[in-house]
């Protein structure tokens, strides 16, 4: 006996297929779902002259309901350099301020974060990187007018209200760019 393909009609008006007796699922990752939710965000320094071991770009999320979570980090440069990714807790971020975008534009909500360029506050800095206060979690060459993605996938970095992460580039440049891509998950 063959089975005719159902829709199931849900409370919101939502369908769920039916073929064959089973179920048929499309399952969202986090990412996926905070997109559709409204909370999934982008922050970008866009073409910044850079000295050498300067932090580009640092994010720290303001949240005391949400987690912050980095999934993907987009980085490009006109010099060969290394970038240097690392975390910190309690820095007051200084430099130019950086809006984040919000991946659903139909949602309204703005990033609980402060994103700055050219970011100072955190005297990290690639050389400097101290115990308890900041810690180097990834390295990774860039080419030359390349674009290296650091895609952390389901092993994002979590940050906790008042937690930070920023991208140096240890050689003096004159064209980077760094955008990270996150979403807030509720704690």
């Amino acid at each position: 006996m063959i089975a005719e393909a159902t829709n199931i009609a849900g409370s919101t008006g939502s369908t769920a297929n039916v073929t064959d007796g089973a179920l048929q699922i499309n399952p969202r990752s986090e990412f996926d779902q905070a997109v559709l939710d409204g909370r999934a965000f982008s922050w970008s320094s866009m073409t910044y002259d850079p000295d050498a071991n300067d932090t580009i770009l640092g994010v720290e999320n303001n949240s005391t309901t949400h987690l912050l979570k980095i999934g993907r980090i987009l980085v490009s440069s006109d010099t060969a350099s290394m970038i240097q990714v690392f975390i910190g807790k309690g820095v007051t971020m200084t430099g130019t301020a950086v809006t984040g975008v919000n991946l659903n534009r139909s949602s309204g909500r703005t990033a609980e974060a402060t994103a700055i360029r050219d970011e100072t506050g955190n005297g990290a800095q690639a050389a400097s990187y101290v115990g308890a206060t900041y810690a180097q979690i990834l390295q990774k060459q860039v080419a030359a007018s390349t674009l290296v993605e650091v895609d952390l996938g389901a092993a994002a970095v979590v940050l906790p209200y008042d937690g930070m992460i920023g991208v140096d580039l240890t050689t003096a440049a004159t064209a980077a760019n760094i955008t990270m891509i996150g979403w807030f998950e509720p704690i």
